[in-house]
């Protein structure tokens, strides 16, 4: 089956808006905490609040399909991140 390059965009979105999310939010908080500088944190709070525009819009791109698609996946990468991550433990 063949998808188009809406749905692909879509799957990107909905891949992508979590780790983006998480991550703006914690390295502006960092940078925020190191600085005192309040700025960061609203930045970090905003850049969150537009991950969830993503995922918005990877649900509206890529439909029911793509959203089951995404979760297959998401769920695939975590579990070869947790295989690495116990690999690296057991060599210590």
């Amino acid at each position: 089956m063949k998808f188009s390059i809406k749905f692909w965009i879509g799957i990107v979105l909905l891949t992508t808006n979590q780790p983006l999310g998480w991550g703006a939010m914690l390295a502006c908080d960092t940078i925020a905490i190191n600085k005192h500088n309040e700025f960061f944190f609203y930045l970090g709070i905003v850049l969150y609040a537009l991950s969830w525009g993503m995922l918005g819009l990877g649900v509206l791109l890529a439909g029911p399909e793509g959203v089951s698609y995404s979760r297959l996946l998401l769920k695939k990468a975590w579990r070869r991140f947790a295989l690495l991550f116990r690999r690296g433990k057991s060599r210590e």
